[in-house]
């Protein structure tokens, strides 16, 4: 049986935050005093038994200063501050057993020390980059905090950044960067909207003056992609922050099926310009998911560009639980990867990842995978391709609570 899915999701800017992180000068192992202080403020602002200053690492967080209990280094699978970071909000969890994202966490299920209440501010370097937090812990579930208590608390997490950055705190908002962020943005717009506009539109016209046949499902195709992509170039903008490299995600309720249907409804040519379409298996399960419908169809359509490109005739689009009850999302062809492809070179960003000549491949796999391996551990899911004898498929597996929508809305 596969060993469950990680607990926690991964930044799309991880690398960057982590050369941020592990650049910080007052970022040692060693304690000061004014950490426990802040720690202690903490404590008795918040009520809680314990308090601790977090370092958020790639595979391990650490403790800055903890009071109240002994903590030393731990995994991020035991980890609530690696959910904390991926936001610049606070995170205020009353009842942690009661929430889909940790009731299965092992620091509150069944077997483990327990834990009941979380809140927490994360903690903003100067150069925008979230490396940890500032958090209050009990073992017992408690009402939300003031939101005087978590302005309060915002402001100590200033005072610890300040102290490691050697910096006076600034407990003022200075509010987004208006000057090269919204340049930028305001250019993007106006370069993709432009064009895509005018593109949908054409498509479009030839859909509806096209009289069937292969024309009709070809122009179909273009314009739900040409849709596709203007929505995706709005939600980047919206939702990424061009300062960090980070983009966020825009969680809502929708269904899984609608999903899978919506990708397997393109059909497209591949190198060689023959059309190649896709079904959706007849087993798959239709389950709600809280996720970001539009980053998870960007995954989808990235794959199954990739089988179309380099895969064998037949593609199947399936959804699936697993037997850790996860969500398992996978994209099959009866093709066959060639015995030289090094699969770990997949993956990785600007990387081709070997001649996969018996795929038929024109120049590659480009960015479609390792973009898509981000998206979905901005998830908190995995990602992988698997290589049979007599078919590959790109497996996409999410953490079983994002099919509690309705908890999570």
């Amino acid at each position: 049986m596969r060993p469950d899915l990680r607990t926690y999701p991964i930044p799309f800017n991880e690398e960057a935050r982590l050369r941020a992180v592990f650049s910080v000068p007052g970022l040692r192992e060693e304690n000061t005093k004014v950490f426990d202080a802040i720690c202690e403020a903490t404590r008795h602002l918040l009520d809680c038994p314990i308090a601790h200053i977090s370092v958020v690492e790639d595979d391990t967080q650490w403790y800055k200063s903890v009071v109240g209990i002994e903590l030393s280094r731990m995994p991020k699978n035991n980890s609530f501050c690696a959910h904390t970071i991926m936001s610049g909000e606070p995170m205020i969890v009353p009842d942690l057993s009661k929430d889909p994202r940790f009731e299965a966490h092992p620091m509150v299920a069944e077997g483990g020390p327990g834990a009941r209440y979380y809140a927490g501010v994360p903690l903003v370097l100067s150069s925008g980059q979230r490396f940890g937090s500032l958090c209050g812990l009990d073992l017992v579930p408690h009402e939300a905090p003031s939101d005087q208590a978590i302005a309060i608390l915002t402001d100590l997490g200033k005072a610890v950044v300040a102290a490691l950055e050697g910096a006076p705190p600034s407990f003022a908002d200075t509010g987004e960067d208006v000057t090269g962020k919204t340049t930028f943005i305001t250019l993007v717009g106006h370069e993709l909207r432009t064009p895509l506009t005018i593109l949908f539109g054409s498509i479009k016209l030839l859909e509806a003056t096209a009289e069937g046949g292969v024309n009709k499902l070809v122009l179909s195709s273009a314009r739900k992609s040409a849709k596709h992509l203007i929505d995706l170039v709005e939600t980047i903008i919206t939702y990424s922050d061009v300062s960090t490299g980070e983009l966020r995600l825009n969680e809502q309720a929708c269904k899984l099926n609608e999903l899978l249907d919506d990708t397997a409804g393109l059909i497209l040519p591949n190198a060689d310009g023959v059309l190649k379409s896709a079904s959706v298996d007849s087993k798959s399960v239709d389950i709600p998911l809280y996720v970001d419908a539009d980053q998870i169809k960007l995954a989808l359509n990235a794959l199954l560009l990739n089988a179309i490109n380099h895969g064998g005739e037949n593609i199947t689009l399936k959804g699936n639980i697993d037997a850790s009850d996860n969500i398992e999302i996978s994209i099959t062809d009866d093709g066959k990867l060639d015995e030289k492809v090094e699969l770990a070179a997949l993956y990785e960003p600007f990387v081709v990842g070997g001649d996969i000549e018996n795929r038929s491949t024109r120049g590659g796999l480009g960015l479609g995978l390792p973009l898509t391996r981000k998206l979905v551990e901005l998830h908190g899911g995995e990602f992988e391709v698997i290589a049979a004898d007599h078919h590959t498929s790109a497996v996409i597996r999410l953490p079983a609570w994002r099919m509690k929508a309705d908890q999570l809305k």
